[in-house]
């Protein structure tokens, strides 16, 4: 929060100097954060029974963009999750789309990610059919879309996280390997 309050303006000015295009949203966005728990934005108060202390306490923003509101949103995510998934090992993989196709992403967000996570989606359960194709086994997995890579640049990619078991019509769980290699081209095909 003290950093937008330090520099946001000055950012500002520097994005306007070199025509960067900035979204509606993050404008939204950097507003609710430099507002969370600002008693002047509002606040609950609480008195106790007995000793009638009183408490104020500010209201928050609820952004998953904030530092501390989101972190709240991730640990009720993560809890959510954890509750409902196989308990098996789990393996980590990361689809990302070639440079030349980036702008298109950024020009048709909504549309493109769609077909991102359709994409990403029909390379697994095509994978996995072809394991063994009579047992029309299921994968279950998650997914998970950043649209940034770690230089802040504009990088979609998601990140899925697949159980190494998969359950067919006869064999309720059977542990399967999907060769990355064989994963790759066919994500490339598909997208």
């Amino acid at each position: 929060k003290d950093i937008f309050d330090d520099n946001w303006d000055d950012f500002l000015v520097y994005a306007n100097s070199n025509n960067l295009k900035i979204r509606d949203v993050v404008f939204h966005e950097v507003d609710r954060i430099r507002s969370c728990g600002c008693m002047s934005e509002g606040y609950y108060t609480y008195i106790c029974e007995h000793c009638q202390e009183i408490k104020y306490s500010p209201f928050h923003c609820h952004s998953r963009f904030c530092p501390s509101c989101g972190v709240a949103n991730i640990l009720k995510k993560t809890d959510f999750i954890l509750k409902r998934i196989v308990k098996a090992p789990h393996r980590h993989i990361v689809f990302t789309i070639p440079d030349s196709l980036r702008e298109l992403f950024q020009l048709h967000r909504s549309t493109c990610f769609n077909i991102l996570f359709d994409a990403v989606s029909d390379t697994l359960n095509y994978s996995i059919h072809n394991f063994k194709k009579s047992e029309r086994y299921t994968l279950g997995f998650i997914s998970c879309l950043h649209t940034f890579g770690r230089d802040l640049k504009f990088n979609p990619h998601i990140h899925v996280l697949f159980c190494e078991y998969a359950s067919g019509i006869t064999t309720p769980y059977k542990k399967v390997f999907l060769p990355f290699d064989k994963l790759r081209k066919s994500f490339q095909y598909t997208l």
